[in-house]
């Protein structure tokens, strides 16, 4: 992850990419989803191009985790998106210092796990704008 995408002029996500996030969010609903976010950075901008499941993933109801320990070398972190199947799709304390140790781009959706139920964070907490891309 890099803390520097907090410079970002804008933050853009390739339409496959969130869909992809947004059918894992239904699919283990009632359980929380979590994968991570692909991309680079170009003229300025953060674009996210993928998504990756990490393996050893562990969720419940109420929360989502994976161990840095068993991922592969990964080029081109950006970021994390989990859905918060009960809730709105703003981050709980732990969902803050997750952004605050990793810096980067984190989504969080919420039900009904559609885009415009999507919200953007910052490495900081701070909530940020985006925009789908083809």
């Amino acid at each position: 992850f890099c803390g520097s995408l907090l410079i970002a002029m804008e933050i853009l996500i390739k339409r496959n990419a969130i869909l992809s996030a947004l059918a894992g969010a239904k699919s283990a609903y009632p359980r929380e989803f979590i994968c991570l976010l692909t991309g680079r950075r170009e003229k300025g901008n953060v674009i996210i191009e993928d998504t990756l499941i990490p393996p050893g993933i562990m969720v419940s109801e109420t929360m989502s985790s994976f161990s840095e320990w068993m991922l592969p070398v990964i080029t081109g972190m950006i970021g994390t998106f989990h859905s918060h199947p009960g809730g709105i799709a703003r981050p709980s304390p732990q969902d803050r210092h997750l952004f605050s140790q990793k810096g980067g781009v984190h989504l969080i959706a919420a039900e009904p796990f559609e885009i415009q139920n999507v919200a953007a964070y910052l490495g900081d907490g701070k909530r940020a704008e985006f925009r789908v891309i083809e």
